[in-house]
């Protein structure tokens, strides 16, 4: 029987960001131009009354203000999903089809939609489920008197169970709908079968790696932003003297603004990698089929 390897399933990732640089660089920049893209989306049609609020110091609620953001917020979200699922596609291509040819494994088409789908599955599973067990909990809370506080507690216990077994259930559905080109809730549950414990390690140690990337990644951010002055210029923003702005100052701050940018990005995208990756290898080790190898122009240039 096929067994899972947490520790290899969850460096699975790191695998990725070692062997191609490349990949990371071209989703990141993917990613930051689209985040730029949808900045400008959001602020173009409201620059000027966000510049009549800050000259003529009028009092605008926060209300007011999220009002003008309407329609562009209705572009703005459409995008975000579909930015996030090109990524999180392009990681499983990365894994299960690198012989697929693409720029970077981007692109739109039946893989994305599907995956977005089965996200929206898993999603609703999880709201659905914690609805039920929610009301439920409220009820027996009701109704258990003076033991209300214990029930409430054990209760929010077995609530945290409940989210980590369905984590893990529907851990692979996402890699399995990619490799099959078809929505596997169901296969994808039984696969889990006799694996949970594994699945369970390799979800704990993704999530322990997630954390240790944050760390690295805020540390190193923090580190530049000593080196290259951006503290101290964000701390003359805080207090802004406008009649002594330059341009100097103005595009420095401004080269602050977009490397603290880039470095929040690229940990957007490593993270991404790190979380989605080890489902696929998972997903491998359990059906039995070794790791694809990738054709040697399947990434050109990356």
């Amino acid at each position: 029987m096929a067994v899972v390897k947490p520790v290899d399933a969850s460096f699975e990732g790191f695998r990725i960001i070692r062997d191609k640089p490349g990949l990371i660089l071209a989703w990141t920049g993917f990613y930051l131009l689209s985040l730029l893209a949808m900045i400008l989306i959001l602020l173009l049609p409201n620059l000027g009354t966000l510049a009549a609020a800050e000259v003529g110091g009028a009092a605008r609620d926060f209300d007011q203000l999220l009002a003008r953001f309407g329609l562009p917020i209705l572009i703005v979200f459409p995008l975000a999903m579909v930015m996030l699922t090109m990524l999180a596609t392009a990681v499983y291509r990365a894994v299960l089809r690198p012989e697929d040819k693409a720029f970077a494994y981007l692109k739109l088409g039946g893989d994305e939609l599907r995956v977005f789908a089965a996200s929206v599955i898993v999603l609703l599973i999880f709201t659905f489920a914690s609805g039920v067990y929610g009301v439920a909990l409220v009820f027996l809370a009701h109704y258990a008197g003076p033991l209300a506080d214990a029930v409430t507690f054990l209760g929010s216990l077995g609530g945290l169970a409940l989210v980590v077994w369905l984590a893990v259930r529907l851990s692979l559905m996402g890699a399995m709908t990619f490799a099959e080109r078809k929505i596997r809730l169901v296969a994808a549950w039984r696969m889990t079968r006799g694996h949970f414990w594994p699945l369970l390690w390799t979800l704990g140690l993704s999530i322990a790696l997630i954390l240790l990337v944050v760390l690295l990644s805020f540390s190193l951010s923090l580190l530049l932003a000593t080196l290259l002055g951006g503290v101290s210029l964000l701390g003359e923003l805080a207090n802004p003297d406008l009649s002594n702005i330059t341009p100097g100052f103005a595009l420095a701050v401004l080269g602050q603004i977009l490397l603290q940018l880039a470095m929040q990005t690229l940990l957007i995208v490593l993270i991404l990698v790190v979380f989605y990756a080890p489902p696929c290898r998972a997903e491998q080790q359990i059906a039995g089929r070794a790791p694809v190898q990738p054709a040697p122009d399947a990434v050109p240039g990356l």
